[in-house]
This record gives structure tokens, sequence and C-alpha cells, in this order.
């Protein structure tokens, strides 16, 4: 039976979370890799680090062997939200139950456990199947760098785990809400506020609360699309008539006819007359995720992975996420992929975050156990 050695764990763990890593800090993303890269380097896996460019660190491909083609690719991230200068403030510390400190939640828990899972695997599962641990260095800021360089390994594989934290009672994830996330500017004419019936003006500041109102009311519980107004700004002081005015959308849906009923109302929102006359209001950024829903080759690996779960006696579920992550993306490559695998984490982005220490151990058994059935598949 796979046993995790707790402490080895513990101190990997800690020696991660003490690398400052936030998502625009490279040198210390890098030093993530580098001690990554040290650790595999003793299992013997064969290391390529891709250059991404001098914004964020490198890529990590690590694997047991060169291959055109993986049965399975393993998805981490090494950077954190966290500005520098929090290790300093809070570094790594435990109670013997959780573990604490930047990013032990989210989710440098998962990437020690990645490399657990690698020296766990016997020789038999190794020697059948090809395997990738993939390390990303800006997944927190979408992936903006790295992404390209994901999907590009992911249509390699035939099987992608990411190890995000699970949730509570071992809740995997096989669908994550899309997303579509606008900036609105609005531009009117400026004026005294004393004298708004005697001279001309428009209000920017006025069509853009018509807006929010508007955007708002687009949300559908129903279907669970959610859109928010995150940021609203604008105008110079309370005496003057604002002559613009900014607004940030996020929108998260289900569905892809969701997607396109928002992006409809959107269009037809700009395109129509303002509500103010004389306010002119443009699109100045539009980002967009797909979303990530279940197949029927996806269902019967999960049911799948549920057998294998039970026969172990570790507790296994999953459910739907509203956030992103790289599961968006590379779920587009054509692959079967699944989220949440790493160990349980929660809190994360706040100063409380943490990872159930004793958790790492049913994670690694299975993911071991499922690495094994699919060698005895081929």
């Amino acid at each position: 039976m796979v046993t995790v050695d707790q402490e080895e764990y513990i101190e990997q763990l800690k020696t991660l979370v003490n690398i400052e890593s936030g998502s625009y800090n490279a040198a210390g993303i890098n030093r993530v890799a580098d001690q990554l890269e040290t650790w595999y380097r003793e299992l013997g896996w064969y290391i390529q680090r891709h250059n991404l460019g001098p914004q964020t660190g490198n890529l990590l491909e690590i694997s047991n062997r060169p291959a055109d083609h993986y049965d399975v690719m393993f998805v981490g991230h090494m950077d954190t939200v966290y500005p520098d200068g929090t290790v300093a403030q809070r570094p790594f510390s435990s109670d013997g139950v959780r573990a604490y400190g930047p990013g032990a939640g989210d989710m440098k828990n998962g990437d020690a456990a990645m490399f657990q899972v690698a020296k766990h695997l016997s020789s038999s599962i190794l020697e059948k199947l090809n395997i990738c641990m993939v390390y990303s260095p800006d997944e927190e800021i979408g992936s903006i760098y790295s992404q390209e360089k994901l999907d590009e390994i992911g249509s390699r594989s035939s099987f992608i785990y990411v190890m995000e934290s699970c949730d509570d009672h071992n809740c995997h994830c096989f669908a994550r809400k899309g997303r579509m996330h606008y900036v609105i500017r609005f531009h009117g004419q400026a004026a005294h506020a004393g004298y708004m019936f005697e001279m001309e003006n428009a209000s920017a500041v006025l069509e853009m609360g018509h807006y929010i109102v508007k955007l708002m009311g687009l949300s559908n519980r129903k279907e669970n699309t959610t859109v928010n107004v995150g940021i609203a700004k604008g105008g110079t002081a309370a005496n003057v008539v604002a002559d613009f005015a900014e607004i940030w959308v996020e929108m998260r849906f289900k569905k892809d006819s969701e997607r396109e009923r928002l992006a409809r109302e959107i269009n037809r929102l700009i395109q129509s007359a303002p509500f103010v006359p004389g306010v002119q209001v443009e699109i100045v950024s539009h980002e967009a995720a797909a979303a990530w829903t279940k197949t029927p080759a996806s269902l019967k690996h999960i049911a799948h992975i549920r057998d294998i779960a039970q026969k172990l006696n570790i507790e296994f579920n999953e459910q739907d996420r509203g956030g992103l992550s790289d599961a968006n993306h590379l779920s587009q490559c054509g692959n079967i992929c699944g989220d949440g695998f790493g160990p349980h984490g929660a809190l994360i982005h706040s100063e409380k975050e943490f990872t159930v220490i004793d958790s790492v151990q049913p994670c690694v058994r299975l993911l071991c156990a499922v690495l094994k059935d699919l060698a005895e598949q081929k």
C-alpha cells in the first residue's frame, strides 16, 4: 500500500510555502521551480524548463521519460496571490492538523503532492505510462503567459488532473463556470453642477448607473448565471457633472447558450442610443474563458474513479465550481480532465489559508491507484 512519509511532505510543503512567489515575482517563482527540479532529479525524471519571457517564471514540464504523448498530465502552479513580504509576515506554520502560510492551500500543497505521487509510482506503472508533471508560473493571473504552452502539452495528453485543493469531504471538480470580463468606459460632457439646466452637459456617471442596473439584471438564478459590476468609478468632484466613468463587469455561466445571451445583451446595450444624450460608450477590454462541462466520457471516468476510491475506502465526491482554473482551457483540448485532486485546502487567498495535513495520504493513494488502473488497461 502507498504510504506517504508525512514528515517529509510537511518539510517539502514548508520549503515551498516559505519561498515568496507572487504572480509578478518571476525570480521567486523560479526559486520554487529550482526546488522542484532538485527533487525530481533525485527520482531520475526528465526536466524541461520553458522560458515564457521576462514577465514571469519558467514553466516546468517534468516527465518520467521524453515522450511525444502523455498518458497522464498533472498540473500545478507555483505562483500565489500574495504580495512580496507576506512570507516574512506569516511564514509556514503548523498545529499538527493544519498547515498555514501563503499558498499552503492554493496550491503548494498540490505541488508537493504531485511529487509524492511521482515518488510512489511502481516500476510497472512507470514502464507502461508516459507521465508528465507540469508546474505553471502564472495561474493566479489567468495563465496569461503559460496558457499556450499548457494547451500544447494538454493536447498531447489523454488524461489531465489539475491538483488544486479538493473541498470538504474529498469533493473534486469536473465542471467549472465560464467567464466573461468587460471594462466599459463612458465619455460625457463636464459642466458646473449648479448650472445643469442652463449649460450643456452629459453625465457619464448617470449613464454608468443605468448600465449597472441593466447589467446586474442579466443574472439568471435558474441557470446559475451571475453578473457582477465589481468596480465602478468616475467623476472628479461633487460639483462637477462627470465627463468620465468606468465599470468592470464579471460574468459567470455554466452553459454556452448563456454566454451567447450575455454577449448579445452587451452588444445590444452598446449599440443602442445612450440613456443620457451626449454620452459615448465603449468597450475597452473583453476577456473570455469557456465553461467546462461534463461529457459522457467524463461522466464514465468519474464513475470509474469513484469505484477505485470505494475499493480503497477513500471518500470521493464531486461538485461543480464557479471559479476558474487551468482546467477551463485544458478541458477544451479534447481530453478527459479532472480538477481539485490535491489535498484538502480552504480559506484560500486569505491570511487564514490552510491545508489539512492528513489529506495528503488519501490524495496520493487514490492517484497512484488511478494510474495503476490505467497501466493495467494498456
